[in-house]
């Protein structure tokens, strides 16, 4: 785990962020849902641009955008492409049903 995530700095405005947005999980809410945020999503992942790690907005032509996200914990496996597996049933291997 980074040393970053425990930094005051870092709890301050990941704080900031779930308050401003009541703690809910901003995909979940898109779709009509209303789930506990559990984590602060970057857009820029800090391990590749440290430099945005305490960033929250972006200043674009058509305004300010927010770069940092509350998400559950599906929303936030799902964002990055970690597909949750779940249990998968075993082949059965020999004619006995229990």
């Amino acid at each position: 785990m980074y040393l970053f995530y425990k930094t005051i700095e870092w709890l301050t405005l990941r704080a900031q962020v779930m308050e401003d947005h009541h703690n809910e999980c901003e995909r979940c809410a898109e779709r009509g849902r209303y789930t506990r945020a559990d984590t602060v999503h970057h857009e820029f992942e800090v391990k590749k641009f440290p430099h945005m790690a305490l960033t929250r907005w972006v200043d674009e032509a058509d305004g300010m955008r927010e770069i940092l996200h509350p998400l559950c914990n599906d929303c936030h496996n799902e964002v990055h492409g970690r597909k949750l597996k779940g249990n998968k049933r075993k082949p059965q291997v020999n004619e006995e049903r229990w």
